[in-house]
């Protein structure tokens, strides 16, 4: 991630209608006919911000942002059964369900995974690395994610809640410090979107001290590196207009509408 860029998302080829009310909108995000969906990474002067505001094909605008691993809790340890099910998977139902799981492309964007793992034998994994570490996971909870949702049984135990997933997309947006950027996120989604997912799962969220805290290490002072974080924070959180929506509800939303519409 490069401070002074900025996450553009153009939408080409479509249609983005001035009146929310011209055709069904779906969770705020009307469909754009013909549309597709582009994440651009540019180095943006004030005077290139003004003009791609008036470009009626960018949904957003947005610096990038670090984000990270919402980080499991510690707690005490307990002894793992050593047949049957998790407690996860016995509470939710799903070992009595008829769903597995089967048909179903399902993308992890988290740190990767451990590929030879035995709990993902007979699933055909797709990587995809976007942090520059390449594939693999060198931090170990893309794999605890991927086992958890579709891993496969092991010595006769289940700890997945849908073991008939067959095929899964594995986005590395985060790297072995469970460190990662919008940028990141978007052309992952992107990816995901494209290679036929229908559920994407994602453990992660926004890093405003640790942003806050790269602009003080560049010599700026706390209240002020304060107020840029926040202005960045506010960039990717906060609708600015109706057509220019939020980054993350706008990616988020235009990947709904696409899944929906298989």
């Amino acid at each position: 991630m490069q401070y002074g860029d900025y996450v553009v998302l153009r939408m080409i080829g479509g249609t983005y209608p001035r009146d929310p009310f011209a055709r069904p909108v779906y969770r705020g995000f009307p469909p754009a006919e013909g549309a597709d969906l582009r994440v651009e990474v540019e180095p943006l002067t004030r005077r290139d911000l003004v003009e791609l505001r008036r470009d009626p094909q960018v949904l957003s605008i947005a610096p990038p942002m670090p984000v990270k691993l919402v980080t499991p809790t510690a707690t005490e340890a307990v002894e793992a059964p050593h047949e049957g099910t998790t407690w996860g998977v016995a509470v939710t139902g799903v070992a009595n369900s008829p769903f597995t799981g089967h048909g179903v492309t399902v993308a992890v964007l988290d740190t990767g995974i451990d590929a030879k793992h035995e709990a993902f034998q007979g699933v055909e994994l797709i990587q995809q690395d976007f942090t520059g570490e390449g594939n693999g996971d060198g931090h170990g909870h893309g794999t605890h994610c991927a086992g958890t949702i579709f891993g496969q049984e092991v010595n006769g135990f289940r700890f997945s809640v849908a073991p008939g997933v067959r095929r899964a997309l594995i986005g590395k947006v985060l790297d072995t410090d469970g460190s990662g950027s919008t940028e990141q996120i978007c052309r992952a989604i992107q990816w995901a979107v494209e290679q036929g997912a229908h559920v994407i799962s994602m453990s992660l969220g926004f890093d405003f001290p640790g942003l806050v805290d790269y602009w003080v290490s560049t010599g700026m002072p706390t209240d002020l590196a304060t107020s840029r974080a926040l202005e960045a924070y506010t960039a990717n959180t906060r609708p600015v207009s109706y057509t220019h929506l939020r980054a993350h509800e706008t990616v988020l939303d235009l990947v709904c509408r696409l899944l929906l519409e298989k």
